[in-house]
């Protein structure tokens, strides 16, 4: 047991402390071990700084992900939206197709041999009196 006398400064009183010999080694181990300690509390600092840096970082890169996935799937839907109605522009065109053709089959002037042959026979006539 070490005992020592501390005075105070302004009252001028001593204060008697009885400090065991193990409990002064422990305060001197911790005197020296201070500044080591106070490096590796600096260090685990900057540590956390840095992950807690790298994890806004990924963070964000996990949210711009998301919205480009979002993106493609939009392009994906859009895509396929396009794709049925070329699909059914192209049906639409066909119908309009066969409907035209339905429809220059009706129109079509028919051969009308009877109404020619009467022609023929005219003009035939016609030019044997004018001789």
């Amino acid at each position: 047991m070490i005992s020592t006398d501390w005075v105070m400064a302004q009252s001028e009183e001593s204060v008697r402390l009885e400090i065991p010999l193990d409990k002064f080694i422990e305060i001197d181990r911790a005197l020296q071990e201070y500044p080591i300690l106070k490096e590796l509390n600096s260090e685990k600092d900057k540590t956390i700084l840095e992950l807690q840096n790298a994890l806004t970082l990924r963070s964000r890169s996990n949210e711009l992900n998301e919205r480009e996935l979002d993106l493609q799937r939009r392009i994906i839907e859009v895509q396929k939206m396009e794709i049925e109605l070329q699909k059914r522009a192209l049906s639409d065109m066909k119908e309009v197709a066969d409907r035209a053709i339905k429809l220059a089959e009706v129109v079509k002037p028919k051969s009308n041999w009877q109404l020619q042959g009467l022609l023929g026979a005219a003009a035939f006539a016609l030019g044997m009196l004018v001789r």
